[in-house]
Order: structure tokens, then sequence, then C-alpha cells
């Protein structure tokens, strides 16, 4: 399912992916076109602190970022839940659980629980005001975090994947034109994925056997004047998403690990992503991607290494999310066109399935 919004008014129904944050000593991105709607500074200590650390995420009373965003909050002392809502827009969280719920089904992850402390509830900053249309921005001068909200110069576009496929395509690189669908176990579809605290979401997903070592499976999507874009014009775009991972880091297998060897990349480029022939060894035609993409562990020109599908808990079995960010800067084609891809550059010499699921735009004309 498509999200968009285009108007400042609307931009708290766009509901973003989650953001994995470190430390708020790293400068957090300041896209511009924004208006600071509520700072929080770092507290000096944890005692009866209003913010503070933990786990490297800024945590801040959840009553305080609802209310610079517009958002009533409700407490269900009978489900223990804590319930935004503005307008048709509903956000879910329960005390120390690592995922929140968009609507009534929907899970995202969260980089850390939700904490209930000196009789209020405490949420990781960012994470929360990204779901809730927003952006956070941070100055180290300071150690202030402040919530902005885009103005209208800014387009947001969603992708859960609940409904269809959302106009995204796929198609798989470095391996044999001659392969054999029997060999290779080539499958990319809309489906369900259980994850393993229980919750099923929708995602696309991706699967193969890696039996050239070298294999790129990846999604694409165009963008155009049905996104307000302009030809000509250069963009900021940031790109976020969740990955559903069963693979652990310390994992074994051939050629490398399936969890450690597998990278995921992404770029948003101005021309169509494509396969094509290469005859340099005319014995073995292989398909390689139009674009550069590197070598597994290394960017390449047009997409970037964003990090391998390790899960976040190893300990524990099953489908968990991963989340992933990257702001990309990039100039439409003269048709007004830009293409997003993402992927996985796979070592691993074996079969493998992944679900890409919350995939999110915020787009900025710079001029």
């Amino acid at each position: 399912m498509l999200k968009k919004a285009i108007t400042s008014s609307a931009l708290a129904a766009v509901l973003l992916a989650p953001v994995l944050l470190g430390t708020p000593a790293q400068a957090m991105d300041n896209i511009s076109g924004q208006t600071v709607v509520k700072s929080f500074p770092l507290s000096a200590n944890n005692g009866e602190a209003t913010t503070y650390l933990q786990d490297g995420n800024m945590m801040v009373p959840v009553r305080e970022i609802a209310q610079g965003l517009g958002w009533d909050v409700t407490w269900d002392g009978k489900t223990q839940e804590i319930k935004l809502v503005k307008g048709n827009s509903v956000i879910r969280l329960i005390p120390n659980h690592t995922h929140g719920t968009i609507g009534d089904y929907e899970p995202f992850l969260l980089t850390t629980p939700v904490v209930l402390k000196n009789d209020m509830s405490f949420a990781p900053l960012r994470v929360l005001v990204a779901r809730m249309g927003a952006e956070t921005l941070w100055d180290s001068k300071t150690n202030t975090a402040s919530i902005a909200i885009p103005d209208q110069s800014q387009t947001h576009l969603s992708y859960d994947f609940s409904m269809d496929n959302g106009g995204w395509t796929t198609g798989v690189a470095d391996l044999p034109v001659s392969y054999q669908d029997q060999d290779y176990q080539i499958n990319t579809k809309v489906d369900k994925v259980n994850l393993n605290d229980g919750k099923v979401i929708n995602g696309m997903m991706l699967s193969g056997m890696n039996r050239s070592d070298d294999l790129f499976m990846y999604m694409s999507k165009k963008l155009d004047s049905t996104a307000g874009l302009k030809p000509n014009t250069e963009y900021e775009v940031k790109l976020r998403l969740d990955l559903a991972s069963n693979e652990a880091e310390s994992s074994m297998g051939i050629g490398g690990g399936p969890a450690s060897s597998v990278y995921v990349k992404a770029g948003v480029v101005d021309r169509e992503p494509t396969v094509k022939t290469d005859s340099t060894d005319p014995s073995t035609p292989y398909y390689r991607l139009n674009l550069d993409k590197g070598n597994q562990a290394t960017d390449g020109k047009d997409l970037t290494l964003l990090g391998n599908i390790a899960k976040q808990d190893a300990e524990k079995s099953g489908f968990q999310l991963k989340s992933f960010e990257r702001t990309y800067t990039v100039k439409s084609n003269a048709a007004g066109e830009l293409y997003v891809i993402i992927g996985t550059d796979s070592g691993y010499e074996g079969l493998q399935k992944l679900y890409f699921t919350n995939i999110d735009l915020t787009l900025v004309a710079k001029n």
C-alpha cells in the first residue's frame, strides 16, 4: 500500500519507518525546510531526569513528544497500552516491548523498549518522532534534540505492502544467463512473514540459491510527476526501511556466513535499474546490473552499503525486523524521474529468504 503526503497538515498521517540510532553525539540529519516545534536538552544524570540515554538512544517522555506534534495520549490500565491518536492515525506502545503498532496490526521496530520511570513513559525520541511524520535534529554544541515538522516542499512516500507491490519491481543479477530455475530457485513476491514475537506482517520477499557465489537480488521503484518530481531538479532523498531476517551474525555457511556475508545495498539514481548481458567470458555470459553497486561489502558509485542482514537478537529464533536508513542527493532526469533500488549482495552460497517492508522516502527539492 502506498501512502503519500505533500502538505504539512497531512504529514502526521504518514508513518515513517524506524531508525537505528547511535549516540546523540552523532549529528542527526538536518533536511532543509523544517519548522522546529519542541526541543529537549539532554539531562546530565538519570535520577529525576526528563531526558536520558539508554543504549545510545535519547529517551524522552512520550507525552511531551506527542504534545509537541499535536497528538493525543491515553493510557489503558487494563491492557497496559499507551495510545497516541491524531485524526485517523493511531500508534500503540506497550512498556518493555521492542515493537510498537500502527493502527490495529502493522508492527514497527523500536530501537529500545518503552520504559516506565518516575510515573512517566519514556520512548526513544527519534524512532517515535519518525513514526509520527516528523524529523529529529541534534545540536552537538548544546546537547539538544529538536522535533522538526517538514514544510510543504517535502514529499513523503510510504510502502507497507499490505495491499499489493506498490509499483515495486524485482530482479536478479550476477548469475549466468543460462542459469536453471531449479538450481537458483529465484522467487520474488509480496508475502506474509511471521515475526518471532508472534506478529504477522507483509513484505516484498526475495529468495534465491546463491550458486554463483555473488547473487544480487533487488527491488526497484520509479518516482515521477505522480510523486511531485520535476525535471532536472536536485533532490535530497532520505530512505528508511525494515528488513525481516532470520539469520544470526555468528552463523557459518559455505563461501561466507548467511548473515555476515550478505550485504544490504541501496541507491537513488536517474535511470532505470535493469540487467544486461556481460559476455566478457564468451563461454559463460552473465547477467549484470546496469548500475555500479560495488562488490559485496564495498560501495559502488550508484549503490551504497547499508549493513548486513544479521538480526538484532541472535539468541532468539525466527524472523526479526532490522532497520536501515541513508540519505542521498541526486538530480532527476529530463523526464522528471528518479529510481530507488534496494537489494542484497550475497557471498553466502546457500538458499536464503528475506522480506523488505516499511519502506519510506522523504524527498526535498534542493533548487
